[in-house]
């Protein structure tokens, strides 16, 4: 009876957060919870927002995954102990080495948007509440190398509850839903960054050349208005042609750059283009523009830059990641696998 009620806690849970795009965009972050020998957690692709309506959750060997971590190997592949067809998170060892029985992993506004900020330790040190037991990660690649520096950060302390991802995330541990969800709120509480670029009135001109040869190609204003800020405010046009590649949901779902077009060669640019059109195009001093293939998942991952960058006070400090992580992220199988999912949604 007892798992059932903590299964139904966890699902609102995760509905909720899920419904929050300031918590939550797409498929991005996981929950997991352990019952005795069982590590359930989010399968890869699905989306928390889901957590009432489908099944969402699979169930691993929780002690195979901790033997192998015990000996070192930050390579074992979870043991999934039904018949699903879905995968495990990609962080499924991160939530496994962590004592505390409930898990969340969220790529939380507030909370990111320190994260990218060079030396952010120092300024969150000073704001963070004293009672929270916190560490701080350098950015990983996800998985294997992302649960291996969490380990180390660790060290064994079984009172660390908040680990902040560096260009990432935040991961928070506690008994029970209540008890992480209140950390969270305590955190992006005290977190609050000012938000600049609030309204945008724009009013496209429809009838410039350039609208016809978008439609050509695919493409039609973007549904969220404050968007066109991207395309339209000098320090966001700055920060997506300069700072991209902030996070690794970023960089898989909006690739390794944007495509800031030029009115006067627009299809000259579309043309070099051999591969896939971009999901969106930014258009300096017109609009930002959406590719009609553009998924859900994709236009979640550029609220979410959105919502970062418009938190900003000096784009100088934010970091990105490396050509080196940007290649790791692209060309991995997992997080290919991962995007596919995303597509039927």
């Amino acid at each position: 009876m007892e798992s059932q009620e903590t299964r139904k806690q966890i699902q609102f849970m995760c509905s909720e957060l899920g419904s929050d795009s300031l918590l939550v965009q797409g498929p991005g972050g996981n929950v997991s919870w352990k019952e005795g020998n069982t590590l359930w957690i989010k399968a890869s692709g699905t989306w928390l927002s889901d957590a009432v309506t489908n099944e969402i959750f699979i169930p691993t060997d929780l002690i195979h995954i901790r033997n192998a971590l015990l000996d070192g190997d930050f390579n074992v592949i979870p043991k999934v102990t039904n018949e699903s067809s879905l995968k495990p998170s990609i962080e499924t060892l991160l939530h496994a080495m962590m004592p505390q029985r409930v898990v969340i992993h969220l790529h939380a506004i507030d909370i990111l948007s320190h994260l990218v900020v060079n030396n952010c330790e120092f300024v969150l040190e000073q704001l963070l509440p004293k009672d929270i037991k916190y560490k701080f990660v350098k950015y990983c690649k996800p998985g294997a190398n992302l649960a291996k520096g969490v380990s180390i950060a660790i060290n064994g302390n079984k009172e660390v509850d908040v680990i902040f991802l560096l260009n990432h995330g935040v991961v928070i541990a506690g008994e029970s839903s209540q008890e992480v969800t209140n950390i969270l709120k305590k955190i992006t509480d005290v977190l609050k960054t000012k938000v600049k670029y609030k309204d945008n009135t724009i009013s496209l001109k429809k009838d410039l050349p350039v609208f016809q040869e978008l439609i050509d190609y695919g493409y039609s204003p973007i549904q969220n208005n404050l968007l066109h800020s991207l395309a339209l405010e000098p320090a966001l046009i700055s920060m997506v042609k300069n700072k991209w590649a902030l996070f690794p949901d970023h960089v898989v779902f909006l690739g390794e750059r944007a495509l800031i077009g030029n009115m006067n060669k627009l299809c000259e640019q579309l043309c070099q283009i051999d591969q896939v059109l971009p999901p969106f195009i930014f258009l300096t001093g017109v609009g930002t523009f959406q590719h009609h293939s553009t998924t859900n998942a994709q236009f979640d991952q550029l609220n979410c830059f959105f919502d970062v960058a418009i938190r900003q006070e000096n784009i100088d400090d934010i970091t990105t990641l490396t050509s080196s992580d940007i290649h790791e992220l692209l060309n991995w199988d997992a997080e290919i696998y991962r995007k596919s999912l995303s597509e039927k949604k």
